[in-house]
């Protein structure tokens, strides 16, 4: 009974999820319903909105249509019925027709005119847009109560303002000139012209009180300088002065820094100086002390050249410089300043050095706790193509034009140890004592101890490492496979490994071997595990180090010192 009620609690709560569900569902098209006929209501609205707006401007439009028509059945009816009732009313009826049809007031003049009067209207304004896009138009400057000329912009008159201002600063007159003027803008006919900010310039000092006489303006920078009478004899001097400047090598495009412009026109009398005199003061010079931070390289003589000052001069302004300069010190110099400095470039090519940069990599190459220099850095060249811009003999700038990298350089490449292969007991590890050979190859054997050495009492050829079968035997320096397998020499399963520096290693006895004849190993690889195969008595590898044939000792390449210090190390973060 109890299965039942399980079955029929089962069931009920289906029928109650499936009665959950379309009830979701219904709610979700009733809403989608209800949001397609609001909308469809909108649009309903609208279609009936703009049915109703485009048929009150048809009626609009045609009202006046409609009453003329109704107009001419009404009077077509009267001429009807006059005539019937005699000539004389009919000729009284048609006559008020024909007036009514063309003079009334849904007449034809009188709707002709509603329509064509609007028409008139719009014509009429584009005619006189036209006319006056067609027109050009100026500012008339009035001044003193007097029109002295139309200029084309506002900052015409500004700018003459300013040129005005100038050109007086001469004058004696404690009282500034009035500089107010009244603008105004109107049509400029055909027969007149604009004029310039300088003519306009003249024309506001003609209408002053001051005494006046035309020259030729000469304006640095736009700042005015001074009138002269003749400007040639001035353009003349300055040009003889470029030709004739001392550069320092080859040099181009040498000109004055400051533009330099003579401007004719109407300059204040005791503006205007002599040619001689303008010339003294736009090609003098002045000296002034300077401090100047010497850089990698400056030395009192370089200093010196760089600003045309003699030794005595540099040392008498610095009492204590010294010969050899650092980099950052100051030291006083005496710069000359012209009032027109000049400019030249100069092209240059500079041969200057690329620092290297520097990584640190972990290599199996060195035993753990041992740091070296894999490769050696070596800074690179570049060349590069400068432009040199001197002013007054003195650089000011300069832009690199070109770059040519004539010598890449070489990275530092800083290997830390991470072969940690080693003896059970560094310590011990050669009769008492660790090994202290070059550390060219490493311990090949993960533990174990040395169980006979070279040579010994029967010409042994190689280092025994006794340990336990199966420990991993590593290579102890990179290379290539040459030998991996079976020896029937005595060696029993043996590798043998060329390394690159000429040396070939040997690993003898292993149960098994891991590394493939061709292959190439890195130094700490697994190329297999140690065994009691071949001409051997107990479990051990061994180990041989071959130059051209020959054997040497193999502890005069091991080295456990820097092994014996990590180990102690490891053991006391252990414990």
């Amino acid at each position: 009974m109890s299965v039942f009620h399980k079955a029929g609690g089962a069931s009920g709560l289906f029928v109650r999820a499936a009665h959950c569900t379309f009830r979701f569902i219904a709610a979700i098209l009733l809403a989608v319903i209800k949001a397609v006929r609001f909308i469809a209501a909108e649009l309903a609205d609208m279609i009936k909105t703009a049915v109703g707006g485009l048929l009150w401007l048809w009626k609009e439009l045609t009202e006046s249509f409609r009453s003329r028509v109704k107009l001419s059945d009404e009077l077509t009816r009267n001429i009807r019925k006059a005539k019937k009732e005699g000539r004389k009313e009919h000729i009284t009826a048609i006559a008020e027709f024909i007036g009514s049809f063309f003079l009334g007031e849904n007449g034809v003049v009188y709707t002709a005119f509603n329509y064509i009067l609007p028409i008139l209207c719009i014509a009429f304004l584009v005619g006189v847009v036209r006319f006056g896009s067609g027109l050009e138009y100026g500012i008339a400057v009035e001044y003193n109560g007097r029109e002295i000329g139309i200029i084309s912009a506002e900052a015409d008159f500004e700018t003459a303002a300013r040129d005005v201002q100038q050109r007086v600063s001469y004058s004696d007159n404690e009282e500034a000139l009035d500089m107010s003027a009244k603008l105004s803008l109107r049509v400029v006919s055909d027969d007149e012209k604009f004029i310039t900010s300088g003519q306009l310039a003249d024309k506001m000092l003609e209408a002053s009180d001051e005494d006046l006489a035309e020259a030729f303006g000469i304006y640095i920078d736009g700042s005015f300088e001074g009138a002269v009478n003749n400007s040639k004899a001035v353009e003349d001097a300055l040009e003889d002065r470029l030709l004739n400047y001392e550069v320092k090598g080859v040099a181009r495009d040498v000109s004055y820094v400051n533009k330099i412009e003579y401007t004719k026109g109407i300059y204040l009398r005791n503006s205007i100086k002599s040619e001689q005199e303008t010339i003294e003061q736009l090609t003098s010079a002045k000296e002034r002390q300077r401090v100047y931070v010497a850089q990698a390289g400056d030395n009192i003589v370089t200093v010196a050249q760089k600003y045309g000052m003699d030794l005595d001069k540099l040392n008498e302004l610095n009492p204590d410089i010294g010969t050899n300069l650092k980099d950052g010190q100051m030291i006083n110099v005496i710069q000359t300043e012209s009032y027109l400095p000049i400019q030249y470039i100069r092209e240059m090519e500079t041969l200057s050095f690329i620092d290297y940069e520097t990584v640190e990599v972990e290599t199996s190459a060195l035993n753990v706790g041992v740091v070296a220099t894999l490769t050696k850095g070596e800074r690179g060249e570049k060349e590069s193509k400068i432009e040199i811009t001197f002013i007054d003999g003195i650089e000011a700038s300069r832009k690199v034009i070109s770059n040519n990298i004539k010598k890449n350089p070489v990275m530092e490449v800083i290997g830390y140890g991470t072969y940690s292969a080693m003896p059970d007991n560094p310590d011990t590890c050669y009769f008492g004592q660790p090994l202290v050979g070059t550390g060219e190859f490493g311990w090949p054997v993960d533990g174990g101890w040395v169980s006979d050495t070279f040579i010994s009492d029967r010409n042994h050829k190689g280092l025994d490492i006794a340990a336990p079968e199966g420990t991993e035997i590593y290579a102890a320096a990179e290379g290539q496979v040459v030998s991996a397998g079976w020896n029937s020499g005595g060696y029993g399963n043996v590798v043998m490994i060329e390394h690159p520096d000429g040396y070939a290693t040997v690993y003898g006895h292993m149960i098994s071997v891991y590394a493939v004849e061709g292959e190439y190993v890195q130094k700490g690889q697994l190329i297999g595990f140690v065994g009691n195969t071949g001409n051997s008595f107990g479990d051990h590898c061994h180990f041989e180090v071959r130059y051209q044939g020959i054997c040497y000792d193999p502890a005069s390449f091991l080295n456990t010192q820097s092994m014996t210090e990590e180990k102690k190390q490891r053991d006391k973060e252990k414990n």
